[in-house]
């Protein structure tokens, strides 16, 4: 068999995706961000690398897996390279923006499990909508508890404090609302 005719078989059978040449470039990055930037910058891409193939697992729409590993591989690129010393207020976008991402996969995720109701009505959507800001408050917390690790065990040149620390999270939750409710306005107005 060709390589010309194994691409399309494999494409026939539903292994590939728009959003996996993204996907790629996000997994070479994970040696070049240690290149660049060292251990804990390859961190970083590797859990983008994660959120980019949870999006894949959990089959999200191609806009939302191309804008979600977008704004995971900014994210982590900003992060290496530094950017967020020196760009104010790009760490917040890039929270609120990571906080959105994860509520639509985590929304995605907690529906395909039946861990979350798919009922109609305002009450169901409201506690949709909690419930993936919450699920989204988790991860950030883990992320922020990540940071604080790094920082006390490998280099003091990871970010942390107090301030960060809460306007990450609260840059987080807000993300994961915004996008939650608008999914339920959107829904309910279909």
């Amino acid at each position: 068999m060709s390589a010309r005719a194994s691409e399309g078989w494999l494409a026939s059978q539903g292994r590939w995706m728009l959003g996996d040449v993204l996907r790629i470039v996000l997994a070479a990055s994970v040696p070049l961000a240690w290149a660049v930037a060292g251990g804990p910058a390859a961190a970083a891409m590797l859990l983008a690398l994660g959120g980019a193939m949870a999006l894949r697992f959990a089959r999200m729409p191609l806009v939302t897996d191309l804008l979600g590993q977008l704004v995971l591989l900014a994210g982590a690129w900003f992060a290496a390279l530094g950017t967020f010393e020196v760009v104010p207020g790009l760490d917040t976008l890039s929270h609120f923006a990571s906080g959105a991402v994860l509520a639509l996969l985590s929304r995605e995720l907690l529906l395909q499990l039946r861990l979350l109701s798919n009922a109609p009505g305002r009450r169901a959507a409201t506690a949709r909508v909690l419930h993936t800001s919450t699920a989204v408050l988790l991860l950030g917390f883990v992320w922020e508890l990540g940071e604080w690790a790094g920082h006390a065990l490998i280099t003091r040149d990871i970010r942390v404090g107090y301030e960060d620390t809460m306007l990450d999270l609260a840059a987080d939750l807000v993300g994961a609302v915004v996008a939650a409710a608008a999914v339920e306005l959107a829904a309910r107005a279909a």
